[in-house]
C-alpha cells in the first residue's frame, strides 16, 4: 500500500470539447474534492457545474497516493493540458510543486503552503557572479525565483479542434458554455 498524503491540483488553459467526458471520467477516477480537504469526493454533476463556470478548476484529496493524482496527471500532460499541482510533505518525502505548460514540466522544492523554494546555493552564485552587471543580474534571479513554467494558469475554456492543411487548430466554440457542458 502507498503513502498518503495531501495534495491539490489545479486545471487550467484551452480544452479541446472531445475530452470532456474522458477528463471527467479522470478526476472521477481520482476521487477529488472540489470544496477543500475535508468535502467529500465531488459529484460528476459537480465537476460538471464548476467547469461550466470557465474557471480554474481546483481539485484536492487529503489522502492522495504519494501526493500523486498518477492518472489525472499523466492524461493530462498526454493532451497538452495545462496545471499545477502541489503535494505537501510527508514523513521522508518533501514538499513538491509542479508546473506543466504543454512542453516543459518544472517541479520545484516548496513550502507546505505551496511557496517556492530556490537553493540560497544558486541565488548566491549569481549574485557573486563578477561576469554579470546588476541587469543581468536581475534577470536572472528572476527567472530562478519565477521560471516562466511558473506563469498563472488561463481559465478552462472548450473549443474545438479543425483539421486544416494537416495541421489541428484549437478554435473557441460559438455556441454558449451551458449547451457545451450539458
Amino acid at each position: 500500500m502507498s503513502d498518503r498524503y495531501p495534495a491539490e491540483i489545479h486545471i487550467g488553459s484551452p480544452i479541446p470539447q472531445t475530452l470532456l467526458d474522458k477528463l471527467i471520467q479522470k478526476i472521477m477516477e481520482a476521487g477529488t474534492s472540489l470544496n477543500g480537504y475535508d468535502d467529500g469526493c465531488a459529484t460528476e454533476d459537480e465537476v460538471r457545474a464548476t467547469l461550466r463556470e470557465g474557471n480554474i478548476l481546483d481539485l484536492c484529496d487529503c489522502h492522495a497516493s504519494y501526493g500523486h493524482f498518477q492518472e489525472l496527471e499523466e492524461f493530462l500532460i498526454q493532451n497538452g493540458i495545462h496545471f499545477n499541482h502541489h503535494c505537501e510533505a510527508c514523513y521522508e518525502y518533501d514538499a513538491v510543486n509542479t508546473y506543466y505548460r504543454g512542453d516543459t514540466i518544472l517541479t520545484m522544492a516548496a513550502t507546505q503552503s505551496g511557496d517556492c523554494l530556490v537553493p540560497i546555493t544558486d541565488v548566491l552564485h549569481i549574485l557573486n557572479n563578477h561576469n554579470l552587471d546588476d541587469h543581468r543580474k536581475l534577470e536572472a534571479l528572476t527567472k530562478l525565483i519565477m521560471p516562466p513554467e511558473t506563469k498563472p494558469l488561463e481559465p478552462i475554456r472548450f473549443v474545438q479542434i479543425i483539421k486544416k492543411y494537416g495541421r489541428s487548430i484549437k478554435c473557441p466554440r460559438t455556441t454558449k458554455k451551458s449547451t457545451l457542458l450539458g
